[in-house]
């Protein structure tokens, strides 16, 4: 997959934003690969690290994101018109559907269950052609300002076209510590391992001194591209706050 639908669908997941800074670890699970995947967020930014050859950092300031290439020191950058292409390209591919975000309800399954220490609901909802089941935990402190800080990433230029494929924050009773998106027949389960409130140096979201800037088309190997490919569960390290 390529960086830009990496994103894309990196940017759905999240669907949830502040003024703090946070850093998730969490798993993603798709198509029978695992994957480990850390978010960093701070004023309106957010770094990826999906894996150690890679790192995507987010600038909803902005709109532009840029994509590390760790081996080659090297650097990509995904203008506001692009990622406003993928999302359209995106919407396309599910039918182009018009659901309101803001009609949407959660649906309460019954189901409770224990997730990396986390006591959870299951709730589903479908927005947009895509079917969505969430495991949250109503208990988690101060969730509000933790899903708020994920979804205001999606209200920087270029971000827009993908506000319809995520539900408002308001709308969770509590933090989403589990969630599977079947979209096209496939599965992606994104469970939380851990979240620390902390501060966060702005080094993290700066290109590297000695990278250099490599153009769209000359993008190296999907094998050395953030990969979408998603992540296995682990146990929840001592950063893990409720």
């Amino acid at each position: 997959m390529k960086p830009l639908f990496f994103l894309a669908w990196t940017v759905v997941a999240l669907a949830t934003g502040a003024r703090a800074d946070y850093v998730i670890t969490q798993t993603v699970e798709n198509a029978g690969q695992n994957e480990n995947i850390t978010l960093k967020l701070k004023d309106g930014k957010c770094r990826v690290d999906a894996t150690e050859q890679s790192s995507a950092i987010m600038d909803s300031n902005t709109g532009e994101t840029v994509v590390l290439i760790h081996p080659q020191k090297a650097f990509i950058k995904i203008s506001k018109e692009q990622m406003v292409a993928q999302a359209n390209a995106m919407k396309n591919m599910l039918g182009n559907q018009a659901d309101n975000p803001a009609g949407v309800e959660l649906k309460p399954t019954g189901k409770q269950e224990t997730i990396n220490g986390y006591p959870t609901e299951e709730y589903t909802y479908d927005l947009n052609g895509v079917h969505n089941t969430v495991a949250i935990d109503k208990d988690f402190k101060n969730y509000q300002q933790l899903v708020t800080v994920l979804y205001n990433v999606q209200n920087g230029p270029g971000m827009e076209a993908f506000r319809p494929l995520a539900l408002p924050p308001d709308k969770f009773p509590g933090l989403p510590i589990r969630t599977t998106v079947e979209v096209m027949g496939q599965k992606v389960v994104t469970t939380i391992v851990s979240v620390q409130e902390t501060a966060i140096n702005d080094a993290d979201f700066a290109i590297p001194d000695g990278y250099q800037e490599l153009q769209m088309n000359a993008a190296p190997s999907p094998a050395s591209s953030p990969s979408p490919s998603p992540a296995g569960i682990t146990k929840p390290s001592p950063t893990t706050q409720k």
